[in-house]
C-alpha cells in the first residue's frame, strides 16, 4: 500500500514538472539533423529598471553561441527606415486623424496621466502613428527607467550578429483606422492596462506564454489582421531563415516572447519541423 502511494506520489510529482516546465522564456532546439544545439529567448520589448531580468543562463548560452540573432536591423538606415514607418507622412498628424473631440481627449490624457501638456505632446508624439504613442503609454506608465532587453542581449555578444528582417513593414498593415481605435480604447482601459503590464512583468520571469500572449493581443483588441500581420506571418517568415541559423552555427536567436506561442508560433512552428524544443529552467 505504502509503495503504491509513493509510486503515485511521484507520478503525479513527474506530471506537474513536466507541465511546469512547458513554461519558459528559454528553449533548447535539437533534433532534424543539426548536430549542436541551439537556443531561443522570448523577451519584452521593454522593462522597468527594478524589473529587468536576464537569466544567468540564458548570457552563459549566449556566450557558447557562434551566432546571435534578433528580429530588427540594428543601423543607421534600418533606424531611419523605422522611424518613417512610425510616423505620419508630412501633412498628416494624429489630429488629421481624429475628431476634434477624440484628439481633445488624447492630449487631456496625455496631461493628467504623464503631466505632459499638449504643447509638449504635439511637438514629442503627434506625428507618431496611433500604434507607437500606445507602446509609449505602456512605457511612461512605469514612471522609471526602463531597459531595452533584446537591445541588452545584442550588446552582451561582441561579434557573430545577424537579423531576421530589415524592418517592421507590418505596422502599415495595421490600418490608421484600427490603429486609432486600439488607443482610444487604451485610453479607456488604461488603469486595467497598466496593473496587466505590471502583472505581466512579473510573469515574464516564470515564462507564462500563453498570459503574456492574451495580454499582447488585448492591448490591440484582437485585431484578427494585426494578429496575422504582426505575429504570425512573421513568425512564418522567419522560420526558414531560423532553420538556416541552426544548421550552420550555434544561433542563440532573440525575439519577442509573444512570437513564441500559439499554434503558430515559433515554438511550434519548429516542432512541426521535427525539431526537439526542450525547455531550460532559469535562475536569477
Amino acid at each position: 500500500m505504502k509503495k503504491e502511494i509513493l509510486f503515485s506520489l511521484l507520478t503525479f510529482w513527474v506530471m506537474i514538472s513536466a507541465f511546469c516546465q512547458e513554461n519558459s522564456i528559454l528553449w533548447e532546439v535539437s533534433g532534424n539533423g543539426i548536430t549542436k544545439p541551439s537556443y531561443l529567448l522570448g523577451t519584452l520589448k521593454f522593462i522597468g529598471e527594478k524589473e529587468y531580468y536576464l537569466p544567468k543562463e540564458a548570457t552563459e548560452k549566449i556566450l557558447v553561441s557562434t551566432l546571435f540573432a534578433i528580429e530588427d536591423q540594428i543601423d543607421h538606415h534600418a533606424q531611419h527606415e523605422l522611424n518613417k514607418a512610425l510616423h505620419f507622412p508630412k501633412g498628416e498628424s494624429l489630429a488629421t486623424h481624429l475628431t476634434p473631440e477624440e484628439y481633445k481627449k488624447v492630449t487631456d490624457f496625455f496631461e493628467a496621466e504623464f503631466n505632459i501638456p499638449k504643447k509638449g505632446f504635439e511637438s514629442k508624439y503627434a506625428q507618431l502613428k496611433p500604434l507607437p504613442i500606445s507602446i509609449s503609454m505602456t512605457r511612461l506608465s512605469l514612471g522609471e527607467k526602463v531597459k531595452f532587453m533584446i537591445l541588452n542581449c545584442y550588446f552582451a555578444k561582441e561579434q557573430n550578429k545577424t537579423y531576421m528582417e530589415s524592418v517592421r513593414s507590418s505596422i502599415n498593415s495595421f490600418s490608421i483606422k484600427d490603429q486609432t481605435a486600439a488607443l482610444l480604447h487604451s485610453i479607456d482601459q488604461f488603469d486595467v492596462q497598466k496593473e496587466e503590464y505590471r502583472k505581466l512583468m512579473l510573469d515574464y520571469p516564470q515564462g507564462k506564454l500563453e498570459e503574456i500572449f492574451s495580454y499582447t493581443l488585448h492591448t490591440f483588441e484582437n485585431n484578427d489582421q494585426f494578429i496575422e500581420e504582426f505575429y504570425f506571418k512573421r513568425n512564418e517568415e522567419w522560420l526558414p531563415k531560423i532553420e538556416k541559423m541552426m544548421k550552420n552555427e550555434v544561433a542563440f536567436i532573440s525575439v519577442g516572447i509573444s512570437h513564441l506561442e500559439g499554434e503558430r508560433g515559433i515554438l511550434e512552428l519548429l516542432k512541426s519541423k521535427g525539431y526537439i524544443l526542450t525547455p531550460i529552467a532559469v535562475t536569477r
